[in-house]
C-alpha cells in the first residue's frame, strides 16, 4: 500500500477474497478523493468516441472490448496504473491464448497495446493522469502486412467463375467481384443502399467510412454495370441495393467461389489487397489506388495490399488491363 505521501506498507490478509475486498474498499476511497478509475475513464471515452469523434457503434465497441482485455481490474485507480505494471498487462497479453489454446497473435497484441496506449493518452489530456505509463512499452514481435492473394491465372478463373454465377442470378457473386474490381470493403459492399448508385449504374458513392479517406466516388466498371443496376430495380433508394445482410456474407461469397473455381481459397480482404496490386502493376500510381481503397496513407497501400515489386512492374512495363486478358505492348514485349 502506497499512502499520498509514498510511505509504503505491506498488509497480509488470510484469503484472496479478503485482500480483494479491502483493494475494494480502498478504490472507493480514491475515488472520493476525486480519482478516476478504469471503469469511469472507458464510460467518458466511449461518449467522447460515439459523439465527439462519430466513430461508428461497432468501432467504440470493439474498442472498449479490447481495453477490457488489456486492463482486467476496471475498478483500479488510474494513477495507481505505473509503468512496470502496465509492461506486465502486455506481458501478460502477450501470452494470453485464444479459445483455440494459442497465443494471440502479433498483430493482434499489438493492435491492442496501441489502443490501450491511445485510452492512457487520452486520459492525460483530460487531467486524469500526469504521465502515460504505456509510453516506454513497445510492442513485440513482427506484424504481418497482407493476405494471402490470387495469382493472376487464377484470379482470371474466379472472375470467370463468379460472372457466371451472377449471370445466374446471384448476388452473393455479385457482392464478390465488388472486392475485387472495385476494391471495397466487406462492410462496404453491404451497407450501401440503392441511392449511391448513380449516373445510370455509372458511379457507385461511398459516402460514410471508417475514415475520412474511405468516404469516396467510384466508377463502376463495365462488367459490373448491369448486375448492380439489376439489384437495383424495383427497390426505393434508401433499401439496402444487395438485401440485409452481415459484412461475413461477400467474405464467405468469395471462399465459395474460390472453391467454385477450384483455386487457393482467399479472403474478401485478400480480394481487396489483388485489386491494389493489378492497379499499381498495371501503372495507377500508389496515391491513386490508395484512393480507391479508402485509405489515409499510401504506405498502408503498398505494405498491406499491393505485392512487393508491383510498383516496380509499372515502371518499367506499364501492363494492361490483366484481368481481361490483356497482354503487354508489343514495343514493351520486344
Amino acid at each position: 500500500m502506497v499512502e499520498a505521501a509514498g510511505n509504503r506498507a505491506a498488509r497480509d490478509f488470510e484469503t484472496e477474497e479478503e485482500a480483494i475486498q479491502v483493494i475494494r474498499s480502498l478504490n472507493r476511497e480514491i475515488r472520493k478523493a476525486g480519482e478516476k478509475t478504469i471503469a469511469e475513464a472507458k464510460e467518458e471515452y466511449e461518449v467522447y468516441l460515439r459523439d465527439e469523434k462519430q466513430n461508428k457503434e461497432r468501432s467504440y465497441t470493439a474498442t472498449l472490448w479490447r481495453l477490457g482485455i488489456f486492463f482486467p481490474d476496471a475498478e483500479l485507480s488510474l494513477p495507481a496504473l505505473t509503468p512496470p505494471k502496465c509492461a506486465g498487462y502486455y506481458q501478460a497479453l502477450r501470452v494470453r491464448e485464444t479459445k483455440y489454446r494459442k497465443p494471440l497473435a502479433v498483430d493482434s497484441h499489438r493492435n491492442i497495446l496501441a489502443e490501450a496506449r491511445t485510452f492512457l493518452k487520452w486520459c492525460m489530456g483530460r487531467g486524469y493522469l500526469r504521465a502515460n505509463p504505456l509510453e516506454g512499452v513497445e510492442g513485440t514481435g513482427k506484424r504481418r502486412h497482407g493476405k494471402p492473394q490470387l495469382r493472376i491465372d487464377e484470379a482470371r478463373k474466379w472472375q470467370a467463375r463468379a460472372l457466371q454465377l451472377a449471370d445466374e442470378g446471384e448476388g452473393g457473386a455479385v457482392a464478390a467481384l465488388v472486392t475485387l474490381v472495385m476494391g471495397l470493403r466487406a462492410g462496404e459492399v453491404v451497407s450501401r443502399v440503392v441511392r449511391d448508385l448513380d449516373d445510370g449504374g455509372g458511379l457507385l458513392w461511398i459516402p460514410d467510412s471508417k475514415t475520412e479517406a474511405g468516404k469516396r466516388t467510384l466508377q463502376v466498371p463495365e462488367v459490373l454495370r448491369p448486375h448492380l443496376v439489376a439489384l437495383a430495380e424495383g427497390k426505393k433508394s434508401d433499401e439496402l441495393l444487395f438485401g440485409y445482410h452481415d459484412r461475413n456474407w461477400p467474405r464467405k461469397w468469395v471462399g465459395r467461389i474460390c472453391k467454385a473455381a477450384g483455386v487457393p481459397r482467399v479472403t474478401a480482404h485478400g480480394m481487396r489487397g489483388l485489386h491494389g496490386t493489378l492497379a499499381v502493376e498495371t501503372g495507377i500510381s500508389a496515391h491513386a489506388v490508395a484512393a480507391a481503397l479508402g485509405h489515409e496513407s499510401v504506405t498502408t497501400t503498398l505494405q498491406s495490399y499491393a505485392k512487393a515489386g508491383a510498383g516496380a512492374g509499372a515502371r518499367q512495363e506499364k501492363v494492361l488491363t490483366v484481368l481481361a486478358g490483356g497482354k503487354k505492348s508489343e514495343e514493351s514485349a520486344a
